[in-house]
């Protein structure tokens, strides 16, 4: 991957609280990123950081190569939007996108030309004279967006810019981001706490937590190879299953769970044995039946089930362990009380460090 940006042992406080925490890592050119976190866990300042409204106490900041840190921010020829959009209401949707331009000094014809470009691209040019109380949320973000690209920055940040929408409008400019992305090339860092929002248009996700990056990687890799407790329960929703580990050779791990049964379970970690550690199983990988059909198996009593429409939410016990498995209508059938079994392929489940 060619590494465009590079984060280098960058750290920052505010006081004596350290937000940000000796943070090193690389975003290749064109590569779509997110900083993903709950409240506080830096990923807000490591994007101000980088577009240059905050200096790092200690580390450097790169881009293709060159220092950035002592760069003021309109120097650095990077893209902003925000969630709250800022847009000056005072001005209509062509001046407020104009803007840019006009203070870099970039003539009027050339700037009629590239506002005319950047709201073609979000599909607004036809609203180019209304002032911003005249248009939706959506359209209101779609032409901070376009402000941000009008004078073809090197990397666009975005903090979290769609957490001021609704459900459905959200999840349509999720795509529309994601098919600018890959239409125009972009190098895109995108802060968000949403973690559906995260694993939709991201290349490679950096979950943060206390100002350190718990695991950077591709959304699948995190869903379904989470390496800490924290991503695993982060990153959607998991069983975690208590054990010890037994042995460990070619990626596979034999952990002796503390509810009594033996498992297998794949692995890039690399614990010694007899290690405190956990089984992480998504609720969809859990399998019921009758008797045991996996040889990763374990008893349970069905305790609840809740219909979702395109499944069934059945909650477990086995022993003093509660579990959540995702069922299609025929395999939830089984009465509450009832006794079964539920089984997950070695493939199906990994280690995580507690």
């Amino acid at each position: 991957m060619d590494s465009f940006i590079h984060f280098d042992g960058v750290s920052k406080s505010f006081g004596t609280m350290k937000v940000v925490d000796n943070l090193d890592f690389h975003v290749g050119r064109g590569e779509f990123v997110s900083l993903l976190g709950p409240s506080g866990s830096g990923k807000t300042t490591l994007l101000m950081m980088l577009a240059g409204f905050e200096a790092p106490t200690s580390g450097a900041l790169l881009v293709d190569g060159t220092r950035v840190e002592n760069l003021p921010s309109y120097k650095r020829n990077m893209g902003v939007v925000f969630q709250n959009y800022a847009l000056f209401p005072h001005m209509t949707i062509a001046e407020n996108v104009a803007f840019p331009l006009k203070m870099r000094g970039v003539g009027r014809a050339r700037r009629d030309a590239r506002v005319a470009k950047a709201l073609d691209l979000v599909r607004l040019g036809h609203l180019k004279d209304r002032k911003p109380s005249q248009l939706s949320g959506g359209q209101q973000q779609r032409i901070a967006l376009s402000r941000a690209l009008v004078y073809e920055p090197k990397v666009v940040l975005m903090d979290e810019p769609l957490s001021a929408l609704d459900k459905q409008l959200r999840e349509h400019m999720q795509l529309e981001i994601r098919e600018l992305h890959r239409k125009l090339g972009l190098t895109v860092i995108f802060v968000t706490h949403d973690q559906g929002e995260a694993l939709t248009m991201s290349d490679r996700v950096a979950v943060l937590n206390l100002g350190k990056i718990e695991q950077l990687d591709t959304p699948s890799g995190l869903y379904d190879r989470p390496r800490t407790r924290f991503v695993a329960e982060f990153i959607g929703e998991t069983n975690l299953l208590d054990g010890t580990l037994k042995s460990c050779s070619d990626g596979l791990a034999t952990v002796e769970l503390a509810l009594g049964p033996t498992v297998s379970c794949r692995t890039e970690l690399s614990p010694r044995p007899n290690a405190p550690v956990l089984v992480s199983v998504r609720p969809e990988r859990l399998h019921l039946s009758d008797a045991p059909a996996l040889a990763n198996t374990l008893p349970v009593r069905i305790e609840d089930d809740v219909y979702h429409g395109d499944h069934v939410r059945l909650h477990l016990r086995s022993g003093e362990r509660r579990l959540v498995a995702k069922a299609d209508r025929r395999e939830a059938s089984r009465p509450i009380g009832s006794d079964a079994h539920v089984g997950f392929a070695a493939d199906d489940c990994t280690l995580v460090l507690p």
